[in-house]
């Protein structure tokens, strides 16, 4: 992958924002369809940290804009 995803240990905040080309390239690797639907917002719980992150194409839930 072009970028690291993910946490490396479980953040303050209950959530956290990705984008839908990491999605995409984390679910290639898996071997999983790529069939994406983009007017919706998916969630996946890390199993090591138990955080959530909600993978968007809304820029600006994961960007500071």
């Amino acid at each position: 992958m072009v970028w690291k995803g993910g946490v490396e240990k479980r953040l303050k905040i209950v959530e956290k924002y990705g984008t839908l080309n990491y999605l995409a390239e984390w679910q290639g690797l898996r071997g999983e369809d790529l069939n994406i639907d983009l007017s919706e917002e998916r969630e996946i719980i890390c199993s090591k940290t138990g955080m959530k992150v909600i993978y968007t194409g809304n820029v600006e839930k994961y960007c500071n804009v």
